[in-house]
């Protein structure tokens, strides 16, 4: 196999390896290399040289992408941009490279694939290093995208060592019925008051991102809300759930990221002053 095109299906960068594994003979690496299509990072080690820089971190670490670089590798929201985070082996030595955050745990083959961490690891990583929102942000989407809530639970559950109840505190609040990041956010935040379903259908209005004790709709806007279409659909809909008894809040990004006391706040004051 070209070397080139094993490095591309590898994510940019792989160990001789795993490049041998794929049908790349030494010699076609030699010429590879000769002809600057690929680059070596250390022994056994080849990058292309428009390699993710994070990828390429971890390959000359001997590592994996993990935490929240794996999951931007697995296409999976990160509301905070942090830096490269890399797994090595627990029994490596003291490996270090600026702008990268290194761990050594374990790393078993079915919790991986050579690239990056899997869904469920990577989901259990975030839980365990970053805060309950983030961390949140990404279990919700990996088990929208597919990931199986119970066994998440039960790896959840399995976990030990440092973070072990954070893994499990964060694990036993995911929905993968939140449609976004921000849905998820403003979640969390109104889980603070009051009991919330997400995604309640309504007669006459359609699906509310999500519904509080029964009576309080509650809607993230993204960045789409600015469309002139959108502005008109969303205020039918506010009329609609004006005649059958509800009251409506709708809260932007900026306002569910970057200020949310304020929106707790506001919610707070709406249960102050109205209901059935």
């Amino acid at each position: 196999m070209d070397p080139s095109l094993a490095l591309r299906q590898c994510g940019g960068a792989a160990s001789y390896i795993r490049l041998r594994a794929l049908g790349v003979t030494a010699h076609s690496l030699w010429r590879a290399r000769v002809n600057g299509e690929v680059e070596r990072l250390r022994r056994g080690s080849y990058a292309l040289p428009d390699a993710d820089a994070a990828m390429v971190n971890a390959v000359r670490l001997g590592g994996v992408l993990s935490c929240t670089s794996a999951a931007r590798h697995l296409d999976l929201p990160v509301l905070i941009a942090h830096e490269a985070h890399v797994t090595v082996p627990r029994a490596w030595g003291h490996a270090r490279t600026a702008g990268v955050r290194v761990h050594r745990r374990d790393l078993i083959p079915s919790e991986h694939d050579g690239v990056a961490t899997g869904l469920t690891r990577t989901v259990l990583d975030c839980a365990r290093e970053l805060d309950m929102r983030e961390a949140l942000v990404v279990a919700d989407a990996a088990v929208r995208s597919g990931l199986a809530l119970r066994a998440l639970q039960s790896a959840a559950m399995e976990a030990t060592g440092p973070g072990s109840g954070a893994i499990r505190q964060v694990i036993g609040l995911v929905d993968g019925r939140a449609e976004s990041p921000i849905e998820t956010c403003l979640r969390l935040l109104a889980m603070r008051l009051a009991v919330v379903e997400l995604q309640v259908p309504i007669a006459g209005v359609g699906r509310v991102d999500m519904l509080v004790d029964g009576w309080l709709v509650l809607e993230a806007d993204g960045f789409e809300y600015h469309s002139t279409q959108h502005y008109r659909v969303d205020r039918r809909r506010a009329n609609a759930l004006a005649e059958r008894g509800f009251v409506l809040r709708r809260f932007t990004y900026e306002d569910i990221v970057q200020r949310p006391d304020h929106v707790v706040q506001q919610i707070r004051l709406v249960f102050g002053s109205a209901g059935p």
